[in-house]
């Protein structure tokens, strides 16, 4: 018989309250690694709190959003790098609340044309989030225009992701947190017509089963049009090591922490394979960090719970997250492989809780950022959190059966160097770009930062 246990996980409720790469690194110099305040918000006209990370544009730009602002509902940003030195800040866009959308907690991408992609998680003509477009035009000004409004049903609801642009179909892809037919979120696709308008098909509705529920990362289009992505909580997994109740002759069915999934485009119909099931223990749990590729045809992600079962950081005995690897089938197999490179601790200076995306160097080193720890302080969550978080670097070992090398290059100070940093962008000089949610030198409200290894 199998038992179905129904359980309260940490997980649900260590996110909830906030929404919220070891390298040997090649020759280092002398010179340490150095963090760099590229502009600190001031919850005004600029806007607070960028949950997003950021993009790279033409001319070194880089663009990004706050969930908060002046009016309360955020703002779309633009930081152009000054000849010289320095950096200016431009709101191009600040959101109402109302039908144009409100509190942005993805980034956005950048389409042709230099267009801006991306969500809010409220407002709208419903007030359940919009998909939009930021258009720059003559003399620096952008025109925002919303693409779709989720009316909370079926179509989905609060997507907390940002889109994926396929620049192939010049279609968009993104996910909703909650909506769908059973409430637990959905993929959807807009498709552009002539004239400008936009239409959304849901392709996919999660169950809350073994499906998985609540996607909270972004998803990547892989070569082949397939999806792939991961969902925060869901998936079932089956348990027998835990007498007198879930025995080999008598298992139990658990409610997983969440999923990595795939979606698979067969005539226009879209199927969904789960990947792998989180158990919430050594493997991780709660995956919040959009894949990347690897090199070898496998990918990597972070998961915010699970790994080091010592790891009592915010006080829940859950762990403090893990960097893991999917390796793709071998032969005739169907079963992918899920790999902890890296369990977190709380022991200072190490990294805890990995949040938000992550990026490759060209050396194939595994950049990323933890939400908290690092320096052993309360200045950024008091008695929540320790540390304010860090950028960390991960490289592969160079002899086979040998530990990943783990680094932490950086912690964070909270003010006014920033805290609560939510992933980062590697670009091809080495440099490491990123936000932090909280800290800076203006009330704490956030910033952009930069990182030299």
């Amino acid at each position: 018989m199998l038992k179905i246990l129904q359980t309260t996980n940490a997980s649900r409720l260590g996110m909830i309250l906030l929404l919220a790469p070891a390298i040997i690194l090649p020759c280092r110099a002398s010179t340490p690694p150095s963090l760099t305040t590229l502009y600190s918000f001031t919850d005004l006209t600029d806007g607070g709190f960028p949950e997003g990370g950021l993009v790279l544009g033409s001319a070194g730009a880089l663009y990004g959003t706050t969930s908060s602002s002046e009016t309360g509902w955020g703002n779309v940003f633009e930081l152009l790098p000054v000849e010289g030195g320095g950096w200016t800040e431009k709101t191009i866009y600040t959101f109402t609340g109302g039908a144009d959308g409100g509190s942005p907690q993805a980034g956005v991408v950048i389409g042709p044309s230099n267009v801006l992609y991306g969500t809010t998680s409220s407002g709208g003509a419903h007030g359940y989030g919009t998909v939009f477009q930021v258009a720059p035009g003559a003399g620096g000004v952008w025109t925002q225009k919303v693409l779709y409004s989720f009316a909370g049903g079926t179509d989905g609801a609060n997507p907390l992701t940002a889109v994926a642009y396929s620049s192939s179909l010049k279609v968009l892809y993104g996910t909703t947190y909650n909506g769908g037919s059973a409430g637990f979120g959905t993929v959807y696709e807009l498709i552009p017509s002539v004239g400008g308008a936009w239409t959304e098909k849901v392709i996919y509705t999660f169950l809350s089963g073994l499906d998985g529920a609540n996607p909270l990362s972004n998803l990547i289009i892989a070569s082949n049009g397939s999806l792939f992505g991961t969902t925060s909580q869901g998936g079932q997994f089956t348990v027998t090591n835990d007498p007198p109740d879930c025995t080999v002759a008598d298992p139990c069915i658990v409610p997983g922490w969440g999923t990595v999934f795939e979606l698979t485009s067969t005539a226009g119909v879209w199927t969904e394979s789960v990947l792998y099931t989180f158990t919430g223990n050594a493997d991780g749990g709660t995956p919040e960090s959009a894949l990347i590729p690897a090199p070898n045809g496998a990918y990597y992600g972070s998961t915010f719970w699970g790994g080091n079962s010592d790891c009592q950081e915010s006080f829940y005995l859950q762990g403090c997250g893990v960097i893991y690897e999917m390796t793709p089938p071998t032969g005739a197999g169907t079963t992918w492989t899920e790999t902890v490179l890296y369990s977190f601790t709380d022991a200072s200076p190490n990294g805890a809780h990995p949040y938000g995306n992550m990026g490759l160097n060209a050396t194939g080193a595994i950049f990323g950022s933890t939400f908290s720890g690092g320096e052993n302080i309360d200045t950024c969550f008091s008695q929540a959190y320790t540390g304010c978080g860090t950028i960390f670097a991960l490289s592969a070992p160079t002899k086979v059966g040998s530990p990943w090398g783990e680094e932490n290059v950086i912690s964070f100070p909270g003010s006014p160097g920033g805290g609560a940093p939510n992933g980062v962008i590697v670009v091809s000089g080495g440099e490491v770009y990123g936000t932090t949610v909280l800290g800076g030198n203006t009330g704490g409200y956030g910033t952009v930062f930069s990182m030299t290894p």
